[in-house]
């Protein structure tokens, strides 16, 4: 069976659950030992727990709190002490009401800082910390999940919009950076039905109906297979040309070709 992540080491935070559960269970799955960076660690045992039940290579929980710098830095160096290298990083942890809807004009400072927190702030300290890994690495992977509100802008979402288009100036600059070193890093902007996903149209079958009709190909993406399979294929050697872009996993929700 052809693993195309086998024997590499990768880290992925927001692990615990949702699109970043499913990415690990799909890195694992083509071979990789993962790394679940997750804040509560029930979450990441759930997440280790499907892996090894679906034969996955194993996965190894670590308590990482993305807006800690020194957090962010003691689940690296944990994951490298038990594996001795890394060579992926996945940086998924999103905050809990990041696509809460909420108007400009009523969004405060403390809804600012948790969004840019995480996305921005995680992103800097994992970039900080995984770079001499990923440059000692030869074939270093760094992937930013962002979101297509952060291209297109969504009302009554600005922060969250804000906080996912300043990743791609981020990928783009550490891109350029990193690419003497092999390392490539992109970014990864998915339509998934997660659980959250199916529960809200759960409410609202209508509403449902008419958003599937937005997709080109009729449907939202299956977390496991087509998120999480297409982070694989980032991951691998076979995209390893690829750097400094962003691969929309959308079903044609927004064609940008």
């Amino acid at each position: 069976m052809n693993k195309p992540l086998d024997g590499r080491i990768a880290l992925i935070t927001g692990a615990g659950g949702g699109i970043g559960r499913d990415l690990a269970r799909a890195l694992a799955a083509a071979g990789a030992h993962v790394g679940i960076a997750v804040r509560r660690p029930e979450t990441g045992e759930e997440t280790a727990r499907l892996i090894e039940a679906e034969g996955g290579t194993g996965g190894l929980v670590l308590c990482v709190d993305a807006t800690d710098r020194a957090s962010v830095a003691a689940g690296i160096e944990r994951l490298h002490a038990e594996f001795g290298a890394i060579d992926i990083i996945i940086h998924n942890a999103a905050a809990p009401d990041s696509a809460y809807p909420m108007p400009a004009d009523l969004s405060d400072e403390a809804a600012w800082r948790r969004q840019t927190d995480i996305t921005l702030g995680g992103a800097l300290s994992l970039a900080q910390a995984g770079y001499p890994h990923l440059k000692a690495s030869g074939r270093g992977r760094f992937v930013v999940m962002t979101s297509n509100f952060g291209y297109h802008g969504a009302a009554m979402n600005a922060i969250y919009s804000a906080s996912k288009a300043s990743l791609r100036g981020f990928i783009k600059s550490l891109a350029r950076e990193w690419g003497p070193d092999s390392i490539t890093v992109n970014s990864i902007s998915p339509a998934a039905a997660t659980e959250a996903t199916r529960a809200f149209f759960g409410q609202f079958p209508a509403m449902e109906t008419a958003y599937k009709r937005k997709f080109a190909l009729g449907d939202l993406g299956d977390p496991r297979r087509d998120i999480g399979e297409g982070a694989v294929a980032l991951c691998s050697d076979y995209l390893r040309y690829m750097t400094g872009q962003t691969l929309f996993l959308d079903g044609g929700l927004f064609p940008s070709a």
